[in-house]
């Protein structure tokens, strides 16, 4: 093995392709030309004239005509040059032909969880399969895991069926919008670790330029009008909390326990206080535990993502309502803990925020936070996962 060809192997390996399978001419093309769109695409193209075979200097003139960036092409016809020195001459390109259409891909989406995560897949069909990239994207937090593997179609609905099972619904998205999300929550995560990092996983699924990053949207609820219907919408949202997606919304014991706290400390006070004056304090206390524990730009986007599964999932009532709660809590984060939905959230954690006795209201058409809480901890199921 020459000096030069120790590198060009060690970019090969460095970019998981096989010497002896491009030797071989075993090589999936277009696993190639997706590596040479991405950042290393030239310093594949030199690796590649590394390996003296006609199958690479055929598959490297096939890539030329397929390239869509100038210098990747110039690289390939130095490969070839040098390919062409060492006694492997340039073979004759193939007749032209129409150019088939780009392959789509497909891609999945969940709801958001209580923690913020939820999953994303991205599905590009290959000649044997399918390569999926499967992510799992926390908000605000970004990027939190992702696998990349070549699977085939069976064994890729199996592995969904057994996701839903557990009560995880994955609906089809735009893989555009999906990319673009992807790419987004790469960026909040930082520096990713070995194995996690998506751009260097994007040029085997697109060379496409990644789009503004935007919550996906469904032709199947239609978003409020404006603030003043979203506040009208969002007065009835203690409904969201029947659906299973918000089940484990409430807030972690930990986070939710200096809340606790005050709220014990304001009804065991020993400074007699008028009901008015109990409930002004518990009132200031929901509105700090929500402004904490769901700050309004973290909760909307939750909202917005898991308002789209429930449309897609043909709960269009219920998409509006989230969807109106998404824009109420932008329109005005520092009432978010006046939406009915917000306060059950909050109340769901710190025991006791709705506990003061209450009048019976005969005909009562609407729940209040404490009725809803009550109702739903008598009858919440186990814990859904994902």
């Amino acid at each position: 093995m020459t000096e030069r060809r120790v590198p060009g192997t060690e970019t090969l390996a460095r970019l998981g392709l096989d010497a002896a399978e491009l030797v071989g001419g075993h090589a999936t093309e277009d696993r190639v030309l997706a590596l040479l769109a991405g950042p290393d695409g030239g310093a594949l193209a030199d690796a590649l004239g590394d390996l003296s075979s006609p199958e690479v200097a055929a598959l490297l003139v096939r890539l030329e005509a397929r390239a869509p960036e100038k210098a990747v092409r110039k690289a390939i016809r130095r490969a070839l040059y040098r390919l062409a020195q060492r006694g492997v001459p340039r073979p004759a390109a193939p007749p032209e032909q129409s150019r088939p259409a780009a392959v789509e891909l497909e891609g999945l989406v969940s709801a958001v969880d209580g923690r913020g995560d939820r999953i994303l897949w991205l599905m590009r069909p290959l000649a044997t399969g399918t390569l999926l990239v499967a992510a799992q994207v926390n908000e605000p937090a970004g990027l939190r895991d992702l696998q990349v593997v070549d699977v085939g179609r069976k064994q890729l609905r199996t592995t969904r069926q057994r996701i839903e099972s557990e009560g995880l619904r994955l609906v089809v998205a735009s893989w555009r919008v999906l990319d673009a999300l992807l790419v987004e929550a790469q960026e909040r995560a930082g520096t990713p670790e070995p194995g996690h990092d998506y751009l260097r996983v994007r040029p085997r699924l697109t060379t496409e330029p990644p789009a503004p990053p935007a919550e996906p949207v469904s032709s199947h609820a239609q978003p409020p009008g404006g603030a003043e219907e979203a506040a009208a919408l969002a007065a009835d949202s203690i409904q969201l909390i029947k659906e299973p997606e918000f089940r484990a919304w409430g807030p972690a014991p930990e986070a939710a326990a200096p809340y606790v706290e005050e709220v014990d400390a304001i009804r065991q006070s020993p400074i007699v206080l008028t009901p008015l004056q109990q409930q002004e304090r518990l009132r200031e206390v929901l509105a700090r535990a929500a402004a904490a524990l769901y700050p309004p730009a973290t909760l909307a986007r939750r909202l917005a993502g898991t308002a789209y599964v429930l449309a897609e999932t043909r709960r269009p009532a219920a998409a509006r309502l989230a969807l109106a709660v998404a824009a109420a809590v932008r329109e005005a984060p520092a009432r978010a803990h006046e939406v009915p939905f917000v306060a059950a959230l909050v109340g769901a954690g710190v025991e006791g925020l709705f506990a003061s006795p209450e009048p019976e209201r005969e005909g009562a058409l609407v729940l209040t936070p404490a009725e809803a809480l009550r109702a739903r901890r008598s009858s919440r199921p186990g814990h859904t996962p994902g």
